[in-house]
């Protein structure tokens, strides 16, 4: 029995490394694919082949033995990790721009100036740290005026000191921010568009871990410059990447829920759990399928930078508001959860159901 049941599991292993080596040459295939388009100056994304290819799977996943869904979450992964690398190949766009990177050897200014490289672009970097991915400035001032794409990417609390450098400067070329807050420097941007100056604001709503914009929400807020956001947009056009437009001051708001809400409820979940006082191995070995997703998340958030978590509640001014109904949501749960009947508890979820859109 031993003897059969061990060579079953081998015929599983040699199958799946014949997987794995289709799953090589369908990549291989991909990257000539990508290298087709950058020569073509086509998009990385095609939505109307992607749509074919899942549909595909899902033809054939009663053939082969699987759901349909699982068949499209193998197709979307397939197309996930091959437009991934189609994203990485170095992709010139037009002539090739001076671009300075104020902040580039932080996490993220680091990613800007490494997409803007592969882009075809000179970059440099200003920064107090050093860096030995790009040539570092420390003429600022002459930087600023000699380059044609200016990255503002500094901590939350310098920005506004940082962009008023910037636009005293009197930068010709484009100048954008990547603040996860706007409200500490909205006032020198609105400064910066009378002044002239083509400036706009940027949030890529992804971290540095990220291998390419494929898939990834990028905002571009109006601070009244028109042609800085169309040319900010040129600069991530044929990405992949889904870009969002807004007026500046409609940011914050809006963020406050995303990121600040999203934040503070895995920060909520851990804390409670250390509270408890039980140990995280027990509740782990229990651990539900919804504990399971939730801890995940929570895992990673508690594994980020704390002073940057800090910045993105403490600076935006909707902060308050948001953990008000946060808080005011959780009293709620309370008296629901503790009701001697349902009616409360049961109102709760109709309402979130109905607020998803599910009927």
């Amino acid at each position: 029995m031993t003897e059969k049941v061990d060579g079953i599991r081998w015929k599983i292993e040699e199958l799946d490394n014949q997987i794995l080596d289709l799953v090589k040459k369908r990549m291989e295939a991909a990257l000539a694919m990508g290298k087709t388009k950058v020569e073509k100056a086509l998009p990385v994304r095609d939505m109307r082949v992607e749509d074919q290819v899942v549909a595909r799977y899902c033809q054939r996943a009663s053939e082969v033995g699987i759901s349909e869904d699982a068949a499209a979450e193998m197709a979307q992964i397939l197309i996930r990790e091959s437009v991934e690398a189609q994203a990485r190949l170095p992709r010139p766009m037009g002539a090739a721009r001076k671009v300075l990177v104020i902040g580039g050897a932080g996490r993220m200014g680091l990613w800007f100036a490494r997409y803007m490289a592969m882009r075809g672009h000179h970059v440099q970097v200003h920064d107090v740290k050093p860096t030995k991915d790009f040539p570092m400035v420390k003429d600022l001032t002459g930087a600023i005026r000699k380059a044609e794409v200016v990255i503002v990417a500094v901590p939350i609390s310098e920005a506004d000191k940082v962009m008023r450098q910037v636009i005293r400067s009197q930068p010709t070329g484009l100048v954008f921010d990547i603040m996860s807050v706007k409200g500490p420097v909205v006032p020198a941007l609105r400064e910066g568009v009378e002044e002239g100056v083509m400036v706009c604001s940027v949030h890529p709503m992804f971290g540095p871990d990220a291998l390419s914009m494929y898939s990834r929400n990028i905002i571009v807020c109006d601070c009244g410059s028109h042609r800085a956001v169309a040319e900010f947009k040129n600069l991530v056009d044929g990405m992949g990447a889904k870009v969002t437009e807004m007026m500046v001051e409609d940011h914050d708001p809006l963020i406050s829920l995303v990121l600040g809400l999203s934040h503070a409820v895995n920060i909520s979940f851990f804390s409670t759990l250390k509270e408890s006082g039980v140990d995280f191995n027990t509740l782990e070995a229990i651990s539900s399928t919804t504990f399971k997703r939730q801890v995940a998340i929570s895992k990673r958030v508690s594994l980020e930078s704390p002073h940057l978590y800090y910045e993105i509640q403490h600076e935006n001014p909707h902060t308050a508001r948001c953990l008000e109904m946060f808080e005011m949501v959780v009293n709620q749960l309370r008296l629901a959860a503790t009701a001697d009947d349902d009616a409360a508890f049961v109102k709760l979820m109709e309402e979130g159901k109905g607020y998803f859109g599910e009927d």
